[in-house]
């Protein structure tokens, strides 16, 4: 067997050994596991080298109300840094198994997202940047939370994108004219904005490859 094709074939053991059990399906015959959480996915990449056969591994949770054309880590990323197929094949393999408990571990974690008011919270207690996507997640949380910080997020928000050189151009800024600031300081309708964007976004990934497994009906 070739030893490229070896070394996947490890990878693709281990996460299935561990993950499937769990819920998360692989994406295609990709490195990217999917754990279906209604409002986000939870990620799991097992990433690849450009230099060396082996594996990064990467865990974070993707926001259903992006219109990215592409799954993105809004929260969390790298879990752990690269190991190298070059220890040998029985090292690589156990070392593999450890990547992938150590995934499910943070997918365990990541999971306490679906309660919305631990989400919440931990976004909060999160060093916050001040960055136009970071305060748009927050607002977009603290909306489908029903939680008046939404607002507050929307001010600040709303004096970012302000700023911004290219305001006239961005779709965030067309998204925050048209859509969400008549509706930002409505608990209810700015819920139901939320949950409509959610319910598209899983469309449009359903219907893309490897994404037939997520479910067609959700919840909070």
């Amino acid at each position: 067997m070739p030893v490229e094709e070896n070394h996947n074939k490890i990878i693709s053991r281990a996460a299935q050994s561990v993950l499937r059990p769990m819920g998360l399906f692989r994406k295609g015959q990709s490195r990217l596991w999917v754990d279906d959480n209604g409002w986000f996915l939870i990620l799991v990449e097992f990433q690849p080298s450009g230099w060396d056969r082996g594996t990064y591994l990467n865990v974070g949770i993707h926001y259903l109300w992006h219109g990215k054309d592409y799954l993105s880590f809004d929260y969390g990323y790298r879990v752990h840094e690269f190991v190298s197929f070059c220890e040998g094949e029985r090292e690589f393999e156990q070392a593999v198994v450890s990547l992938a408990e150590q995934a499910a571990e943070t997918v365990l974690d990541y999971r306490g997202f679906r309660d919305i008011s631990q989400a919440v919270r931990r976004i909060e207690a999160r060093c916050a940047r001040r960055e136009s996507q970071e305060l748009y997640d927050r607002m977009m949380i603290c909306g489908l939370a029903r939680s008046p910080a939404a607002a507050d997020y929307g001010r600040r928000l709303e004096e970012d994108v302000k700023h911004s050189s290219l305001r006239y151009e961005t779709e965030d800024y067309r998204e925050w004219v048209e859509e969400i600031a008549p509706l930002v300081r409505d608990r209810d309708g700015f819920y139901e904005y939320i949950v409509e964007k959610v319910s598209a976004r899983r469309e449009f990934w359903r219907g893309k490859a490897g994404m037939k497994k997520l479910a067609a009906e959700w919840e909070m």
